[in-house]
């Protein structure tokens, strides 16, 4: 059912954020994708916070039940927007553009990716999100176990950690969209990663929760660093007709070392230890 649920996940993504630069200047794009980040991590404080804490109190069905239904919201709300606002902008680009027929979804997903492969640019944030993504998801992979073996915690410990790291993230939102991203993009992004890898060997030596709380903000606000500045950089270089397209192939590449990177954290941690693993 996981399994499902994050295979319906994947067509969110590149469809919003390839809608973005149709309904915003180019000079308004950090500002507009800082808001959308700042919107969802404002719902995972509540998400968290709420969800740790509904556990402690009513077991593990009930928020599976009421987090449900704030899909089916999602989906009503979703079916205001104009129609007009998803539709694909006619260029040189789109083969759709000169000709009528019929174009399959593997055709388009291999012109993303033909896209991808002829630009450098692209290419060099390939291999960044790949790292950057291999890494990340083994440590949330082990974020729940790190939880209750190595500060002694539980489901409102855990809670606590995520609700932490979304402060941060909705701060670190706010922080990006009021700078001139497009001015110091490049050192904002190099600053983020290595921010990140930084504070996370903190975590892997901390026992005391105040400072995983602590290091878990921090997180979150490096996170926005790297995650907005990334999708400005491919907003501003992929014409409007591709995006969507370009997006889909870019989430494809970056997610696919997630699950290695879950089992490979996990056999490690088992072997040694998850502090020596982060």
């Amino acid at each position: 059912m996981l399994f499902v649920l994050n295979s319906g996940a994947q067509f969110v993504r590149p469809a919003v954020t390839a809608m973005v630069p149709g309904i915003t200047e180019k000079e308004d794009l950090s500002t507009a994708n800082s808001l959308f980040s700042l919107s969802t991590f404002v719902n995972q404080v509540a998400g968290y916070g709420i969800g740790g804490i509904v556990v402690l109190a009513l077991g593990v069905a009930v928020p599976f039940y009421y987090d449900s239904l704030t899909f089916l919201l999602a989906a009503a709300m979703l079916s205001l927007i104009t129609g007009s606002l998803g539709a694909i902008p006619r260029g040189v680009h789109d083969p759709t553009s000169l000709s009528s027929d019929y174009v399959s979804f593997r055709q388009k997903f291999v012109q993303g990716l033909r896209f991808i492969r002829g630009s450098k640019f692209l290419i060099q944030l390939v291999i960044v999100g790949l790292v950057v993504n291999f890494f990340g998801a083994g440590i949330f992979a082990l974020l729940a176990p790190y939880t209750k073996n190595v500060i002694s915690g539980n489901a409102g410990t855990y809670g606590a950690i995520l609700t932490t790291y979304s402060v941060g993230a909705v701060i670190g939102s706010v922080l990006v969209g009021k700078l001139q991203l497009r001015n110091y993009v490049g050192r904002m992004l190099f600053a983020g990663v290595i921010g990140q890898g930084l504070v996370i060997v903190g975590i892997g030596l901390t026992t005391v929760l105040f400072l995983a709380l602590a290091l878990s903000f921090a997180i979150g606000v490096l996170q926005t660093m790297v995650n907005v500045p990334m999708t400005v950089l491919v907003q501003t270089r992929v014409p409007g007709d591709m995006l969507a397209r370009v997006f889909s192939s870019l989430v494809a590449l970056l997610t696919i070392v997630a699950p290695v990177s879950s089992v490979l954290a996990g056999g490690l941690a088992s072997s040694i230890s998850i502090g020596g693993t982060f």
